[in-house]
């Protein structure tokens, strides 16, 4: 009987996932001028800072460059850093950002007089979301890195392919994070954005961080898209090997543990308190 209730329960998240699914890459699909944004922006912050570093370094920023990142291929390190930009920006957005439309739109509380899991329908647009757009920025990126790095190795694309996937769980327990202060004060975002400054400042998105003080690269430890960026960038440029015990893949396990059952705890604590007092109902 517990087995049939699992089952049913299971089956019924699924659904739900399915019709998010649906329903958001119906509105994507409609508007169809977002492609066009994500194959371009990876190309549009790369060539940004690409063309700051010549214009304040001249001639010799190549080579100030190399003796920092270790190639002097600035375009594909930027352009890496730039799509693990684009990407944590939206998994971590998306949560907070489907609560924060509903209740402009007042549909939120009516959510709440359905049996839905509530923690899956809201972490729910980060599939549909995560994958049409990560699948064009790679789809827009993959040319670049096969004629900067020469080749691509095939074992090694796969692999790149598998972290972003895994880099996705962290992100979501920190969107559930800003999930829940977007329930509990409404409109968060200036704790967010300085949430989002901090994290890209400690991510080395856009440069190594052996450049900042020691202080500040003991608390990108606990920074996920620094694993990712920095493993990407072994595997696409460097074309090194990276295992399954590689300590960086190691600590995205761990950090995924951690704030997977930080994120999912906070919002379900706030998400009582709401109930409690009343504050589903406002916007």
């Amino acid at each position: 009987m517990r087995r049939r209730s699992i089952v049913r329960e299971l089956q019924n998240n699924l659904l739900v996932v399915w019709a998010v699914f649906v329903r958001d890459i119906t509105f994507w699909l409609r508007y169809p001028s977002w492609i066009f944004t994500f194959i371009a922006l990876p190309y549009m912050f790369s060539g940004l800072f690409y063309g700051m570093g010549y214009a304040l370094a001249g001639p010799s920023s190549l080579k100030n460059f190399a003796s920092k990142t270790g190639t002097e291929n600035a375009f594909l390190y930027y352009t890496i850093g730039s799509f693990i930009l684009l990407f944590t920006e939206l998994v971590l957005s998306d949560v907070s950002a489907s609560i924060r439309s509903e209740q402009l739109r007042g549909t939120f509380e009516i959510n709440y007089v359905t049996p839905t899991n509530k923690l899956v329908l809201w972490s729910a647009p980060v599939i549909p979301h995560g994958l049409m757009s990560s699948g064009i920025m790679i789809a827009s990126t993959l040319p670049v890195v096969i004629i900067e790095a020469g080749k691509l190795d095939p074992v090694n694309f796969f692999i790149a392919v598998m972290v972003l996937f895994l880099g996705i769980l962290p992100l979501l327990g920190l969107g559930m994070v800003m999930a829940a202060l977007t329930m509990r004060f409404k409109e968060p975002w200036a704790v967010i954005n300085m949430v989002r400054v901090i994290l890209y400042l400690l991510s080395g998105i856009y440069y190594p961080l052996t450049v900042l003080p020691e202080y500040l690269r003991y608390m990108a430890v606990v920074v996920p898209p620094n694993y990712m960026v920095d493993i990407l960038r072994d595997l696409l440029i460097f074309q090194r090997k990276v295992i399954l015990s590689d300590y960086r893949i190691l600590a995205l396990f761990i950090l995924s543990s951690i704030y997977l059952i930080l994120g999912f705890s906070l919002y379900r604590r706030w998400e009582q308190n709401a109930r409690r007092t009343g504050e589903i109902s406002k916007y």
